[in-house]
């Protein structure tokens, strides 16, 4: 596979995503123990334009919480349309779309998961923007199933090992 270029889409490219300017944006989460899905979460957010080295505020407070940009792990609800992403609420079912139509997952999107469905392209394109739409689905989807799917299946419960096996 290479681009229509000829160049390595693979290759890092020159450009350094982290010296570019500061986002005014304001990224919410829990306060309490930082947990390993939501602090993934915000480094996912803080790699994007739109919320680059973005301040973060740690509360539960709902009135704290309200005004701020983007909220993730915390308030009950996942809604794109507001930019709220928790995975903490009664009948919540979301998992990762497999384009290729494989099998079903069986874990559920923590605050990771949710950040990365709607944010991973961007933070995969912000490192390397050469790479033509095929190889960033490949991309995407290979950077869920054998990283980001593990801190899903931690954070939600699912078991590593079935009952009764011996490691």
């Amino acid at each position: 596979m290479s681009s229509a270029a000829g160049a390595n889409p693979f290759k890092r490219s020159k450009i350094d995503p982290s010296a570019q300017p500061a986002s005014t944006k304001t990224i919410g989460t829990h306060s309490g123990t930082f947990q390993a899905d939501e602090a993934l979460g915000v480094w996912l957010l803080r790699q994007t334009p739109t919320y680059r080295k973005a301040k973060v505020v740690r509360s539960r407070d709902k009135d704290v919480l309200g005004p701020l940009d983007i909220v993730i792990d915390v308030g009950g609800v996942y809604d794109h349309a507001t930019l709220r992403y928790d995975h903490h609420q009664r009948g919540y079912d979301e998992r990762f779309d497999d384009k290729d139509g494989g099998t079903p997952r069986c874990t559920k999107l923590s605050a990771s998961g949710l950040v990365y469905r709607h944010y991973g392209r961007e933070v995969i394109k912000a490192y390397y923007p050469d790479l033509i739409d095929d190889q960033l689905e490949l991309a995407y989807t290979k950077m869920y199933s054998s990283f980001m799917e593990a801190i899903d299946a931690i954070d939600t419960g699912v078991e590593q090992y079935p009952e009764g096996t011996q490691v």
